[in-house]
């Protein structure tokens, strides 16, 4: 309850208002598009992943605990699911406050990072099989460490190195598996 010359944080926000510490309350239109694509976009990937899921062939076990299936038909009907309930969740009382946080957040955001982090990702899957798992990690690894602003390039390198080769050679000697090597054999 607001007292004469104290601003209400109790009801609805109104252009001319002042919040905390009297900043001026501005009244927003909360875009939807952007979440609503997202859910659809979660909901066709869980999809998509259900179809090839069923694609996976296992003639005995189909689609029993220690079958090839499993696991990923639980993680694509998760998907499913949960996107469904996401999208339902932002027609049916959608969370205002949290749109609101969001539409801020994102209008401070510098979308450079984030591009760059998708770029080295993408850039990493195409050249992994052309340049080995040991060298394509041991490259993202320090190019991901430079983007997000790390300062010590020769650390970086050196724990590049040790966690994409390291991991290469458990997978390879340890554990049997067998990942792409590259022309180096790397």
């Amino acid at each position: 309850m607001s007292t004469a010359g104290t601003p209400s944080t109790d009801g609805p926000e109104r252009p001319g208002g002042s919040g905390p510490g009297g900043a001026p309350i501005i009244e927003r239109h909360i875009p939807w598009a952007g979440p609503r694509l997202v859910g659809v976009a979660v909901l066709g990937l869980g999809i998509a992943s259900l179809v090839g899921t069923a694609a996976i062939p296992s003639a005995q076990l189909g689609w029993s605990i220690e079958g090839p299936r499993f696991v990923p038909g639980l993680a694509a009907v998760a998907l499913i699911v949960l996107s469904a309930i996401y999208l339902v969740r932002t027609f049916w009382r959608p969370d205002v406050e949290l749109a609101r946080f969001a539409a801020n957040e994102s209008e401070q955001t510098t979308w450079e990072t984030p591009g760059g982090l998708i770029t080295a990702l993408v850039a990493y899957a195409l050249l992994l099989s052309a340049l080995g798992y040991g060298l394509a990690t041991t490259v993202f690894i320090w190019l991901v460490s430079w983007l997000l602003g790390s300062e010590e390039p020769r650390r970086d390198a050196i724990v590049a190195v040790v966690l994409g080769v390291g991991v290469s050679y458990a997978f390879s000697r340890w554990l049997g598996v067998r990942l792409p090597t590259g022309p180096w054999g790397v």
